[in-house]
């Protein structure tokens, strides 16, 4: 599969003399010569000398941005400020869901897995014009009054983290300079495999901001995410336990700063999975919001099923013996099933 798209099997590990580059930024950690590509994809070092695929970094990004009305069909819109009414005063201006005002969506080329299912499979096929600066981004961004929050996916945000922080940090700045009351929130959606320093950093800026993070818990068992994903979970789950062990209720239940979400892949993830991700979240803490998603074939695994009614309500009383905030996406699927 990662053949079809010139991407490494495996996180290159160049040594000795051979190694231009080494990056951290995600559990891959490639060590890069001159003829290797990254696992992401982003760094390239031929092409960056060429000029054909310069690298992200702090000021620019591979970035496709759009805005989306809110309230979005975003994984946590079930609990944060955008789709309802907590939050309000503090992170927003609407004791209500925020109808009439956008999302910055803000999907970034590249991951650091290698799904088989991947829903956004998009990300693979980044170019030189994906590439945008953050000074340019973060005026359109403030300059629209109408945009409340910023929400970062992909791919994952973790091969390009440093982008996301800048960009986070002088939209914030930008805001504060104008004097303006006005409430931004800043979030993200990842797989959690990234570098623990910038992670926390994200958090930091997600609980000041009224945001919250999502972690794709795409599975517990090591063995089942490197079948279906091709990188181990054991950093996904180390960091999903240190950001809840350190900064969830934070601001109390009513704002949860971040939550667990699993895709219901029919055959592989059943309620036996969901079991044990339950357990380990409620062993944190049984609080923490978790959401379900019902799957339907996309990418390599189109020739799979939607999930059956009968394992997502399975999977959801499962979750529920566990856990005190249990939300089951996608429902609508479930009518096709």
């Amino acid at each position: 599969m990662r053949k079809l798209v010139g991407l490494p099997i495996k996180p290159p590990k160049a040594e000795g003399s051979d190694i231009q580059l080494k990056c951290n930024y995600c559990i891959n950690e490639c060590i890069l010569s001159k003829d290797d590509v990254s696992y992401c994809g982003l760094r390239n070092i031929s092409k960056k000398e060429t000029g054909e695929l310069p690298f992200p970094s702090r000021s620019k990004g591979y970035i496709h941005g759009y805005i989306d009305a809110n309230p979005t069909n975003c994984c946590n819109a079930w609990f944060c400020p955008a789709g309802t009414s907590r939050g309000y005063p503090d992170y927003s201006d609407y004791n209500e869901p925020e109808f009439g005002t956008y999302s910055y969506a803000a999907f970034l080329y590249g991951c650091t897995f290698s799904c088989l299912f991947c829903q956004n499979y998009s990300h693979k096929q980044f170019q030189k014009r994906h590439l945008f600066d953050s000074e340019t981004l973060a005026n359109q961004i403030v300059k629209n009054e109408k945009i409340t929050c910023l929400c970062y996916f992909g791919g994952t945000p973790e091969a390009q983290l440093p982008f996301t922080i800048n960009l986070a940090e002088l939209i914030l700045k930008k805001i504060k300079k104008q004097n303006a009351v006005r409430k931004f929130r800043v979030c993200w959606e990842w797989n959690g495999s990234g570098n623990k320093a910038l992670v926390d950093k994200c958090m930091n800026i997600a609980i000041k901001t009224g945001g919250n993070i999502k972690f794709d818990l795409k599975s517990f068992d090591e063995k089942l995410n490197l079948a279906l994903c091709g990188v181990s979970n054991s950093r996904t789950l180390d960091n999903f336990k240190y950001l809840a062990d350190n900064y969830f209720g934070t601001r109390g239940k009513e704002m949860p700063e971040m939550s667990g979400c699993t895709l219901m892949v029919p055959g592989y993830v059943n309620h036996e999975e969901v079991e044990l991700i339950a357990t380990f979240i409620s062993e944190i803490n049984p609080d923490i919001p978790y959401s379900l998603l019902v799957f339907h074939g996309d990418y390599q695994m189109r020739d799979l099923s939607i999930t059956p009614r009968d394992q997502a309500l399975k999977c959801l009383k499962v979750a529920q013996k566990y856990l005190k905030n249990v939300h089951l996406g996608n429902k609508f699927l479930l009518g096709f099933s």
